[in-house]
């Protein structure tokens, strides 16, 4: 009960009132707590001895021994709920203990941590992986003990968990490493860290799919993106769709990390894969491809130009549909960059899906008119209207004054130069002076 009261005057009223000798007392008397504590007690002990070191900040530092003696102490208690409070304040004070400089501390803490990564209960794994972060984080890949060479074997079977707290703790640890210490990632290492994260792609979780995925793209960064593309490639003859389409995510986030000319041509030649799937998941990859790098687009327009047009004038719907999404971001993403003869290309092959009749093609379909109209001016759009605006088939005028009265609420101002001219007649006056607008 005092404790309470106690952490929330240091963290709602801060430490810097506190003298030396008030320091000492409070210290003392949170670790005499923290080693006595009870089982029911647990949850206010461990929030308040973090609260408090957190609180003192720099000032902590001469205790910091004695802190993590404690710590080290405690680790070794049989409770799973007092190892994983403990292992969560380590987690927390990993990032005072760097402000402190005391890397030789936590050095010791991420030996005793590494010791621990055989434990059974996968709640306590899961503090204690995301505690090895935290250590990780402070003391850095090349300084690290143990070494990241005997760290990274270690983590790669325990990413079959089938915990949700221990694979996402664990995932971030592998994509930390790959991303900032590629040099202590071996190649056969990262391959098999791929295969297993594949099997991540059929979480439940969206937070652990996307995890998985951004962790392949750091470890084909640090290996090359080849054998990495390899396995992608055979993971789309996968039956589920969920696991298709995360694969394709994979596949452009790989070419967005190790540069899209590493990895588009072997996209495009996969692309002639007689296998529907296969043919999906690339258009795909290059629809979220083209989402991600923007403006860089330009460089690749007219390479992957002709599959566009071919995807666009396919028998089968999810083949328009997915290519015509492609459009849209690779328009908006190079639009103004000198590439409106490509633009006007897909457009010819775009232009005949506006009449079909399922709900996702059509809303595609129409993203992709207003992706071009951004990238080559409402003129074109509108002159490619004008043919079908008093067209005799109601059906035929209702999609293509759709497509205007879009138009027109996008770029109404731009339409005025573009509109035909209309000549007077006896009873009708048609022209309009710009004295005469103003007026």
């Amino acid at each position: 009960m005092p404790l309470e009261p106690m952490t929330k005057i240091v963290s709602d009223l801060g430490a810097s009132d506190i003298d030396t000798s008030m320091e000492d007392i409070l210290v003392f008397v949170i670790l005499h707590g923290y080693q006595k504590e009870t089982n029911n007690d647990a949850d206010v002990m461990f929030s308040g001895f973090g609260d408090a070191v957190i609180a003192l900040g720099k000032r902590i530092k001469p205790f910091l021994p004695q802190i993590c003696a404690t710590i080290k102490w405690r680790m070794n208690n049989k409770n799973a709920k007092v190892k994983q409070e403990t292992a969560d304040i380590i987690s927390r004070i990993a990032v005072l203990m760097k402000q402190c400089d005391e890397e030789k501390l936590m050095g010791e803490l991420g030996v005793v941590l590494y010791d621990y990564l055989g434990e059974k209960c996968p709640e306590v794994l899961g503090s204690i992986l995301r505690a090895l972060k935290s250590i990780v984080n402070g003391i850095g890949m090349t300084k690290m003990p143990p070494p990241i060479k005997y760290l990274l074997p270690r983590l790669t079977p325990i990413l079959r968990s089938k915990h949700e707290r221990v694979q996402g703790n664990c995932i971030d640890l592998v994509r930390r490493i790959a991303d900032h210490g590629a040099v202590f990632v071996p190649h056969k290492e990262g391959l098999m860290i791929c295969f297993e994260l594949l099997e991540m792609l059929k979480a439940d979780k969206m937070s652990l799919r996307r995890a998985a995925m951004n962790t392949i793209g750091c470890i084909a960064k640090a290996i090359g993106p080849w054998d990495v593309l390899d396995i992608l490639f055979l993971n789309l003859y996968a039956q589920e769709w969920q696991n298709r389409d995360c694969t394709s995510r994979a596949i452009a986030i790989v070419a967005e990390t190790c540069s899209p000319f590493t990895v588009l041509p072997a996209l495009m030649n996969e692309y002639r894969v007689p296998d529907l799937n296969v043919r999906l998941g690339v258009l795909q990859s290059l629809s979220f491809l083209f989402e991600s790098i923007g403006a860089k687009g330009k460089d690749y327009i007219y390479a992957v130009t002709p599959l566009l047009a071919d995807a666009l004038t396919d028998r089968d719907l999810v083949h328009r549909q997915i290519a015509a999404s492609a459009v849209k971001h690779l328009a908006l993403g190079v639009a103004g960059l000198s590439r409106e003869d490509a633009f006007v290309h897909l457009l010819n092959h775009v232009w005949p899906n506006i009449f079909e009749t399922s709900p996702l093609v059509i809303d595609a379909i129409m993203e992709a008119i207003d992706g071009l109209r951004v990238a080559l001016g409402p003129a074109v759009i509108l002159n490619y209207c004008l043919q079908g605006l008093f067209h005799p088939a109601r059906k035929v005028r209702e999609v293509y004054w759709k497509i205007y009265n879009s138009l027109h609420t996008e770029d109404q101002d731009a339409l005025v130069a573009f509109y035909p001219v209309l000549f007077d007649e006896d009873n009708n006056i048609y022209s309009r002076p710009e004295l005469l607008m103003f007026l």
